[in-house]
């Protein structure tokens, strides 16, 4: 319950800054460092941590842009770390060419993709 509160809280918070918190951060910060009684730099906000905790980071500017669906597909048998937290919400997310793909426990996380098999024509 607790922790619902803070995701409550520290969505509000992003309301007056511009931008919003990035996916999810992988970082060991468990406690919260920031919330309704602290405040953040300027251009920061207070963002949830994969562990539970929060800390001020630099604000996202909000996504004014259709979202870029890279070439590929996710992988068939996911790959990578058990992290139970989504890391991206889409392709745009991710660097260079990884994918935003489920991971081992379900989570959205930048990913190699598979590579798309041509199609080969039927021969009558």
């Amino acid at each position: 319950m607790s922790y619902c509160a803070l995701l409550i809280v520290l969505s509000l918070l992003g309301l007056s800054h511009g931008g919003s918190c990035p996916p999810t951060l992988p970082v060991d910060q468990c406690e919260a460092t920031c919330g309704p009684t602290t405040t953040c730099p300027e251009k920061q906000l207070c963002c949830p941590t994969a562990c539970g905790g929060a800390m001020c980071v630099d604000a996202m500017s909000d996504r004014h842009f259709v979202d870029l669906v890279k070439p590929g597909r996710c992988p068939d048998y996911p790959r990578g770390a058990w992290i139970c937290t989504h890391m991206c919400t889409s392709d745009s997310d991710c660097p260079r060419t990884l994918k935003c793909c489920p991971n081992r426990c379900g989570a959205q996380a930048c990913q190699k993709p598979d590579p798309v098999l041509p199609v080969e024509a039927n021969t009558l």
